[in-house]
C-alpha cells in the first residue's frame, strides 16, 4: 500500500503544478497571447506609463509610438498639441483594433516631454527617467514606431531659425541657413551614429522578442515647393505697382531657399534609411523604414503673405498698394499652423519706390507651420500599416495580419 502511494505522489504533484499554472497565471496578468512575462513596474519605482486610452493590458497587444514632436501630435516646439486623437498613433490603433485583435497604445513621446516637444536621437535615449529608449523596452511592445532625427543639433536650425528668416523675408540669411544645415557634416554623422545606437537596442531587445516590428518614419518636407513659389511672385509684387523691381529682386531669393531646404529633408531620410536597411538585413524583415516625403508633396505649409505700401507723389498724391498670396499648399496644406506670425517691416528692401517716395510699408506673414495636421496624421498612419521592407515584405504581415499590400487612401 506505501509504495502505491509513493509511486501515485508524482503524479498527484504534476497534476497539482499544471493546475497552479493555469489557475494562477492569469491571475498575475500574463500576457498568454503573446507568450511573454507580464509587464512589470519597471525603473524608477513604477514610472512606466498607462496604455492611453485605456485598454484591457491582460490580453491585447501593444503598440510603442515615441520619438519627437511629430509623434506627440505637437503644433510648434513648445506651446501646443494637436487633438490627441488625431496622431497618427492612435489613428494606427484603431486601425489595428479593427483588424480583429486588441492592441493598447503607449506614447512615450507623450510621456517624456515638460513643455517642449523637441527631442534628439541623444535625448531619446537619455533624456528623463525613464527615458523613451527604456519604456520602449520595459513595455514589451509587439510593435514600436520611432520619429526622431529633425530635432538633431545642426539639422533643427531649418525648419525653426530658417522658417523664422523667410516669415520676415530675410531671403539671403534664409539662404545662408539653408546651406550652413545642408553642410552640417557633424550632424548628419551624429544622426547615423545615434540611430544606430537606438536601433541597436531594439536588435537586443528583439533578440528576446523575435516578433518584434519596428518601423521607423522619415520626414516629409513641410516647405513649398520652389517652382510653384516662383510662378506666384509675378503678380504678387505687380500688385504693390510703385515698387515691382524692389520687390522682385528680394522675392526671387526665396526659391533658392526652398530648394536648400528640401536638400535637407532628403538627406534626413536617405541617413535614416541607411541605417535602417542596415537592420533590415539583419532582423530577416522585421526593420521598416517610412518614407513620407512623396505622399506630402502638395501637401506643405501654408505662407500667407500680406505687404501694405503708401507711397507719395509730389505734389499732393498718395497712393495705397497691397498684396495678398498664399505662397504655401493653401486650403491642401496638411500642416498645422504653429501660431507665428512675421512682421518685419519691407521697408528695407523696397524702397526706394519707382516713381514718388515711399513712405510706409508693412507685412504680415502667418498660417506657417512644421508638424502635421490631423489630415497628415492619417497618411503618416496608414504608410505606416501599409509599410514594407526592401524585398516587398509588408509590415502588417509580421504582425500576423493577412492582408495584402494596399495603396495608403488617407495619402491621395
Amino acid at each position: 500500500m506505501k509504495t502505491r502511494l509513493r509511486q501515485a505522489r508524482p503524479a498527484v504533484l504534476a497534476m497539482a503544478f499544471v493546475l497552479a499554472v493555469l489557475i494562477g497565471l492569469p491571475a498575475l496578468g500574463t500576457n498568454l497571447s503573446a507568450g511573454r512575462a507580464p509587464v512589470t513596474d519597471g525603473p524608477a519605482d513604477n514610472q512606466l506609463p498607462s496604455p492611453d486610452p485605456d485598454c484591457s493590458t491582460d490580453i491585447a497587444r501593444r503598440l510603442i509610438a515615441g520619438g519627437d514632436g511629430v509623434a506627440d501630435g505637437a503644433k510648434d516646439s513648445d506651446e501646443e498639441l494637436s487633438t490627441k486623437t488625431d496622431r497618427y498613433s492612435d489613428v494606427l490603433l484603431k486601425t489595428l483594433q479593427d483588424k480583429d485583435f486588441p492592441w493598447c497604445l503607449y506614447n512615450t513621446a507623450d510621456e517624456a516631454t515638460d513643455g517642449s516637444y523637441l527631442v534628439s536621437t541623444s535625448q531619446y535615449q537619455s533624456d528623463h527617467d525613464p527615458t523613451q529608449q527604456s519604456m520602449a523596452h520595459d513595455l514589451r511592445p509587439d510593435l514600436i514606431t520611432l520619429t526622431v532625427g529633425r530635432d538633431n543639433d545642426g539639422i533643427r536650425k531649418y525648419v525653426d531659425e530658417c522658417l523664422d528668416d523667410v516669415r520676415d523675408h530675410r531671403f539671403p540669411e534664409a539662404i545662408a541657413c539653408g546651406a550652413g544645415v545642408l553642410a552640417d557634416q557633424k550632424a548628419f554623422d551624429t544622426l547615423r551614429t545615434e540611430l544606430t545606437d537606438i536601433l541597436g537596442k531594439y536588435k537586443t531587445q528583439m533578440d528576446g522578442d523575435p516578433n518584434l516590428v519596428i518601423a521607423v518614419t522619415g520626414y516629409y518636407n513641410p516647405y513649398p515647393k520652389a517652382t510653384d513659389v516662383a510662378t506666384k511672385i509675378p503678380g504678387f509684387c505687380a500688385d504693390l505697382v510703385d515698387t515691382i523691381p524692389t520687390c522682385t529682386i528680394r522675392w526671387v531669393m526665396l526659391p533658392p531657399a526652398l530648394v536648400l531646404y528640401d536638400q535637407i529633408t532628403k538627406r534626413i531620410n536617405s541617413t535614416i534609411e541607411e541605417v535602417v536597411r542596415k537592420f533590415e538585413l539583419s532582423s530577416q524583415g522585421r526593420y521598416f523604414f517610412v518614407n513620407p516625403y512623396d505622399a506630402f508633396q502638395g501637401h506643405c505649409m501654408q505662407l500667407d503673405v500680406e505687404i501694405k505700401t503708401t507711397v507719395y507723389h509730389p505734389t499732393n498724391t498718395v497712393h495705397d498698394h497691397n498684396a495678398t498670396k498664399d505662397f504655401g499648399c493653401e486650403d491642401k496644406s496638411w500642416m498645422e499652423d504653429d501660431g507665428d506670425t512675421g512682421t518685419l517691416t519691407p521697408f528695407i528692401y523696397l524702397t526706394p519706390a519707382v516713381t514718388g517716395v515711399l513712405v510706409v510699408a508693412t507685412q504680415k506673414t502667418e498660417h506657417a507651420g512644421v508638424y502635421p495636421n490631423a489630415d497628415g496624421h492619417n497618411c503618416l498612419a496608414e504608410l505606416i500599416y501599409e509599410a514594407k521592407t526592401s524585398d516587398d515584405l509588408l509590415l502588417k504581415n509580421k504582425l500576423g495580419i493577412p492582408e495584402g499590400a494596399q495603396d495608403p487612401e488617407a495619402c491621395s
